[in-house]
């Protein structure tokens, strides 16, 4: 572990906002709803900052309760900032940012779509969700902030998402991510804060903080990858929504099975991004020949972006497995060493596999012949890439 640890950092530690720590403590979050009311109750709490960076902030009921918590926590004197991505967020109320500004809070808007405005542009874009309360309380993951993740809103439709929690230096590492993006959407630069509190353990897990920072730098999210594909010595268990790797992690995946190295991937039969799914089925020959595991989740839109390795390391953030964002967005993600947290993700693990299929050699006998045909376009496009 320790050797591995050591590799990890030598990659990624250069090239990355974000740090190696330890005493921090994790918690991990499987339902929208518990982590909606962790993350309000922190913002609540704050005392000296509340950082925001969001993909996607809708002014659902969901989006609402947030945006009237920020507004409240500015309305008592405590810096509110808050980041949303210009397309992922064009759904929102443009009267939600003004309201929020008029309370106090400082709103930045990521890549505007419109080539006259300072730093806008299409490609590149901000797939973070995170919040950092303090320095010393941070959430990250796949959710959004948003009515598709709540069961109280969606019901038996609310999406399948992972979130983590964490409390302790980790959490100031997230917070190094969000002063990168504030300063390039702002031209402001943030002093990092280390709240007193810090000064004793949280808890007692060891987490390293990943974050890529866009079109243009490292790629830091295919290292990632790459880097534990190529350590595993087991097992490799993901959870993605969507599964477009680039040439480079494909070649990653199938060095890892002529090691003998078990992967196994859970992916969305039907995903909320319809070609998406068209061209990972492009790659099921080349998987099944590797001897890949292919699970497809029959169940509400799964979203969630998790790995584990060898039952003792995990992966929790936005990140796909996708070329937008090993090649192009900001992008979160958590390396979490604890076989606590491991444990958890593969106990969620099964519970997924109750609403899954897997996917064996005659799969294309239940795909109606136009998506095959799509399948087969795909199949080319990504020997491109």
């Amino acid at each position: 572990m320790a050797d591995w640890r050591q590799a990890i950092a030598r990659e990624l530690s250069g090239d990355t906002v974000g740090g190696m720590s330890e005493d921090n403590h994790v918690e991990i979050y499987f339902d929208g709803d518990r982590v909606y009311h962790a993350m309000l109750t922190a913002i609540a709490s704050a005392q000296h900052f509340v950082h925001l960076e969001m993909y996607m902030f809708l002014s659902d009921t969901i989006g609402k309760n947030f945006a009237q918590a920020l507004s409240s926590k500015a309305r008592e004197g405590i810096p509110v900032r808050v980041i949303f991505d210009s397309i992922g967020s064009s759904a929102a109320d443009p009267m939600q940012w003004a309201s929020m500004r008029e309370a106090g809070v400082e709103v930045a808007e990521y890549r505007p779509v419109a080539p006259w405005r300072k730093r806008g542009g299409l490609f590149g874009r901000n797939h973070r969700k995170n919040l950092i309360v303090d320095g010393n309380i941070g959430f990250t993951g796949g959710m959004n902030i948003g009515d598709p993740w709540s069961q109280q809103q969606y019901r038996e439709n609310a999406w399948r998402d992972t979130q983590i929690r964490l409390t302790g230096p980790a959490a100031g590492h997230l917070d190094h991510i969000f002063i990168d993006s504030w300063q390039y959407c702002s031209g402001e630069k943030l002093e990092a804060h280390i709240p007193p509190t810090l000064t004793q353990p949280s808890g007692s897990c060891r987490c390293m903080v990943v974050g890529s920072q866009g079109l243009g730098s490292r790629k830091q999210i295919r290292k990632l990858f790459s880097v534990h594909l190529d350590k595993a010595r087991h097992s490799v268990k993901m959870t993605m929504p969507y599964f477009v790797p680039p040439k480079r992690l494909r070649k990653s995946m199938l060095r890892a099975t002529q090691r003998g190295v078990k992967i196994s991937l859970l992916l969305p039969r039907d995903s909320d991004v319809r070609v998406v799914d068209w061209l990972r089925e492009g790659l099921y020959p080349s998987l099944l020949r590797w001897g890949v595991r292919v699970i497809e989740y029959l169940g509400p839109i799964l979203h969630a972006k998790t790995m584990v390795i060898d039952d003792n390391i995990a992966i929790i953030g936005s990140n796909n497995f996708d070329i937008l964002s090993v090649l192009m967005n900001r992008e979160t993600a958590i390396v979490v060493f604890d076989d606590q947290v491991t444990e958890e993700l593969n106990r969620q693990w099964e519970n997924d596999l109750n609403l899954s299929e897997l996917v064996t050699r005659d799969w294309q006998g239940i795909r109606p012949w136009w998506r095959l045909w799509l399948a087969q376009i795909g199949c080319f496009l990504l020997r491109k890439l």
